[in-house]
């Protein structure tokens, strides 16, 4: 069986806070447990979120704002504060001053400096974490073209394409009670959805089963994307995920709120007391058991150094070896065909388990 997992992909234009940590750990802990198993792809391309309107117009500011700035010596908490003030000046850029940043990431994969130095400071929090980098710097061109998107989809009569009258192209849903929605602009700009389309689709023909990962904000069109690789006869299954409230309020990266929770700052406080391996188990328990898929309760220190006990009481206690790790993983398999991280992480803390489990799956 070949399952391809497409996990929506975070723009990399600010810090990691706790809503992300929790995206990447379950995907990781997901992707390394399910391959124990079955045959299991991750779809990440860096070019879905780099052609997004918030990332071509982050560029776009920067360029206009600072010129040929030195972005290499920042870090993300600074490279964060200028998104936050890009967003904050509320202006509207014509797509004429965009379209040359589309331009290139779709004939080069290219990226802006700003996007190349937090990618890189992403890519070793994340290794120190323990997760298996998904592709963050990777170019992989899209399979299609997005005239190519809108031609499969208009001749299975799921879209309709108004571009020659000046208008917008549209997803038709509608015959599963799902509303249209707009996937390319007035002005020519393909949003994340088609963009995304562009490479789940053609990946999906080729799959026996896909997974689409997403935050639960933007369920709605990943339900309408389900529906639409439903259409094409491929089996797929959801995984919503609840973003992870920060005293209390979940608000977008764009204005800001990640002083103190940024994943860099979290790294430091653990690793002050605890050891790497303590670390990267008690931030899955946390994140993946304590937390759960979609738990309303707010990030909190005096809960994952609860979890970073734990994790050391587990690092130290005697470790069943009655089982394989595939033994232990399967009884947390799903219909579909991949491991519940919950349901995982949660016997992995109820009672003693094969010390292969903790180290294979949650530190290595």
């Amino acid at each position: 069986m070949r399952i391809l997992v497409a996990p929506v992909t975070i723009t990399p234009t600010k810090p990691i806070v706790p809503s992300h940590v929790k995206a990447f750990l379950w995907a990781d802990l997901l992707l390394k447990a399910t391959a124990q198993t079955t045959n299991i792809t991750c779809l990440w391309n860096p070019r879905t979120p780099n052609l997004s309107g918030q990332a071509i117009g982050f560029w776009e500011y920067l360029d206009r704002t600072y010129g040929r700035r030195d972005y290499s010596d920042l870090d993300e908490l600074s490279i964060g504060r200028l998104y936050v003030e890009f967003h904050s000046r509320g202006e509207v850029v014509p797509h004429s001053a965009l379209a040359p940043y589309v331009a290139k990431v779709e004939a080069e994969g290219w990226a802006h400096p700003a996007t190349t130095r937090m990618v890189e400071l992403w890519s070793r929090q994340l290794a120190d974490l323990g997760v298996l980098d998904p592709g963050l710097s990777d170019d992989r061109p899209s399979r299609w073209s997005v005239d190519r998107l809108v031609a499969e989809l208009e001749t299975e009569g799921l879209c309709l394409d108004h571009r020659t009258m000046g208008g917008p192209v549209y997803l038709d849903g509608t015959r599963w009670g799902v509303p249209l929605r707009t996937v390319i602009s007035t002005a020519g700009h393909a949003n994340y959805v088609a963009t995304a389309l562009r490479d789940i689709l053609p990946h999906a023909l080729e799959s026996d089963h896909v997974l689409l990962v997403f935050d639960e904000e933007v369920g709605p069109d990943f339900i309408l994307i389900a529906k639409l690789l439903q259409h094409f006869g491929i089996s797929t299954s959801r995984l919503a995920l609840g973003r992870v409230p920060v005293d209390g309020r979940t608000l977008s990266s764009r204005h800001g709120g990640w002083a103190g929770v940024s994943l860099s700052e979290i790294q430091t406080k653990a690793l002050a007391e605890f050891s790497e391996s303590e670390y990267r188990l008690a931030m899955r328990i946390y994140f993946i058991s304590t937390l759960g898929r979609a738990s309303p309760v707010s990030f909190s220190y005096q809960g994952l150094f609860r979890a970073l006990k734990k994790a050391r009481r587990l690092l130290d206690q005697e470790h069943s070896a009655a089982a394989s790790v595939t033994e232990f993983i399967r009884p947390h398999i799903t219909q579909s065909g991949w491991t519940d991280p919950y349901r995982l992480t949660t016997a992995v803390i109820s009672r003693p388990v094969p010390r292969a489990v903790i180290d294979s799956l949650y530190i290595r």
